[in-house]
């Protein structure tokens, strides 16, 4: 089958898409990039570069130079234009597959193939439609996981689902082997619904395919009372959402030292400030106080939950029923991606 790709430097895009090209024709690739300047987006490739699994592919850019077929760029051609629409005829793709993008695809677009388009999601729809779903099931420390293939429409993940299957997330699961196993399911699933498409001729969704049309509550942390509010209704969202620069998480107040512990190892402790430049901490263990009396010396110290103090095995971060374990780290990819982020 002759396939169009859409996806970014990442693991998540290029596992899939060196699979596929195994068993059919990819025409061209179409690589997402966010929108900034030359020497970000030069850090950018770097930092990709970087995360990515060793040997082989590691850039969009690098497969289509091996394969000799088109590569796209979103930022000098954006899929809204005529050029773009024109480039994706002349491919004569007969499906577009879509993992790891961060735009949505216009419809003109999507008829273009004879199959339409089909997206690897990292959850199991309807739950969690929208941006970086694996955050939000750290955030509500959600028990298990999943991936789903499902047709491309308009609407954001919401297309009729072809494939899902779910995977444990056990406490404290590092953010890096959630994704491995969100990749490596995304990889298998892709290349069997592919290949159900080409032998059938068509797509064919499952019974449970159609998704509800229930409009997701609009998730805010801005604000206690708003908090509150995303809290009580957090078993009936359905989207997640981008993160704001500077935005905060955890409540602590609130969350005991298992949510601060699980939250932080699968966020990368982003919601930390970094102990230096380039620095990161690593979030190594946790530790449940047994009662209040335990708590009574670090309150004397005027230590109050998020604070954090050095100790004998490195920091301990203060929370309202213990403390988690840390160290400090530095790694290059680290130091790029503060630049990255920094204004």
């Amino acid at each position: 089958m002759k396939i169009l790709y859409f996806g970014t430097n990442h693991a998540k895009s290029i596992k899939p898409l060196m699979e596929l090209d195994r068993e059919h024709q990819i025409v061209g690739v179409l690589e997402w990039s966010p929108k900034g300047s030359a020497s970000k987006e030069f850090l950018r490739q770097i930092y990709h570069y970087g995360k990515n699994f060793r040997g082989g592919i590691k850039t969009l850019r690098s497969f289509a130079k091996r394969k000799n077929i088109p590569h796209i760029n979103t930022q000098s051609c954006p899929m809204d234009t005529g050029e773009f629409q024109e480039k994706a005829k002349e491919l004569q793709p007969e499906l577009i597959c879509v993992s790891y993008f961060g735009d949505r695809i216009p419809l003109n677009i999507l008829e273009i193939p004879k199959y339409g388009g089909i997206n690897a999601h990292g959850s199991y729809l309807p739950n969690y439609r929208g941006a970086i779903p694996w955050f939000w099931q750290y955030y509500h420390m959600e028990k298990e996981g999943g991936v789903t293939i499902h047709r491309l429409t308009e609407r954001e993940d919401e297309g009729e689902i072809l494939l899902q299957e779910k995977f444990p997330i056990e406490l404290g699961l590092k953010e890096e082997a959630l994704l491995h196993r969100i990749t490596e399911l995304a990889t298998k699933l892709m290349t069997k619904t592919v290949r159900e498409i080409e032998q059938a001729g068509k797509i064919q969704g499952k019974s449970k395919g159609k998704q509800p049309e229930e409009k997701p509550t609009k998730q805010s942390h801005h604000g206690k009372g708003q908090r509150k509010k995303h809290e009580e209704t957090s078993r009936n969202l359905f989207k997640g959402r981008c993160i704001q620069r500077g935005e905060k998480f955890i409540d602590w107040e609130n969350w005991d030292v298992k949510r601060v512990y699980h939250f932080l190892r699968g966020t990368g402790a982003m919601e930390l400030n970094p102990p230096y430049l380039g620095g990161f901490w690593e979030v190594v263990d946790y530790r449940e106080l047994k009662g209040p009396s335990e708590n009574t010396p670090l309150m004397a110290k005027g230590l109050q939950p998020g604070d954090i103090e050095k100790s004998k095995e490195g920091y301990r971060l203060i929370c309202k029923n213990g403390e988690v374990r840390l160290k400090s780290r530095w790694s290059m990819k680290d130091l790029i991606r503060q630049l990255l982020t920094a204004r």
